[in-house]
């Protein structure tokens, strides 16, 4: 091996380099996240595929200001003492709180734990991603098989514990949450894997790490 080229693989063997190379990665991620695009096909940017738009319908007895009443009813029901009363009820339609939003920053906790790490063996650079674990069956695509629980308000997130009854947790379904009995198919948001720009912005700083440890920065 050449006296550069052993020069090169002692700096690739560098703490610094090999996790600021992990750290691009990162950034890579974050940026995908944040612009709400991936790795197409061919390598360039895709936009994600848009929230679908979630609507419901509940009645109410309580007619609202700001909203399309569908239908209206009257039915009886008893009182505290057991004497029948009639009420008036509107249908109301509701949408999902998401309804416009990003698929990948309902929270923001996603991009907030990424991490990675890098480490040189075998000639090689190996970098291990670190996230929560939903991001991966986001970043290639998921079906379940139902029910799923599915909020459209903030209460219906913030309120809801898993596995529980959302009825006995004050929740209203149509209103907070709706449930979808067959389960959910979720497409594919590819956020992992870096874009041909995202490479140039790689081999940019890989270039530029070893530079400084060659010269002994």
């Amino acid at each position: 091996m050449a006296r550069w080229s052993r020069r090169v693989a002692r700096a690739l063997r560098n703490t610094r380099v090999v996790n600021g190379i992990a750290q691009v990665a990162v950034e890579w991620m974050e940026n995908h996240i944040a612009r709400n695009e991936g790795r197409g096909a061919g390598g360039d940017p895709e936009p994600h595929a848009p929230l679908k738009a979630i609507t419901s319908t509940f009645w109410t007895s309580r007619r609202p200001r700001n909203a399309e009443v569908l239908g209206e009813r009257t039915r009886v029901v008893l009182n505290d003492r057991g004497r029948p009363r009639t009420i008036r009820e509107f249908q109301v339609r509701s949408e999902s709180y998401r309804n416009g939003g990003q698929p990948l920053r309902n929270t923001g906790n996603l991009a907030r734990s990424l991490a990675a790490t890098g480490r040189f063996t075998r000639n090689q650079i190996v970098l291990t991603m670190r996230g929560m674990k939903y991001g991966l069956y986001q970043d290639r695509g998921f079906q379940t098989g139902g029910p799923n629980y599915i909020p459209l308000t903030r209460k219906g997130v913030r309120g809801h514990a898993t596995g529980a009854n959302p009825n006995t947790e004050g929740l209203s379904r149509g209103r907070d949450y709706m449930m979808a009995w067959r389960g959910v198919k979720v497409p594919a948001r590819p956020f992992i894997l870096p874009t041909k720009k995202d490479m140039i912005t790689l081999g940019r700083s890989i270039f530029l790490g070893l530079r400084a440890v060659l010269k002994g920065r």
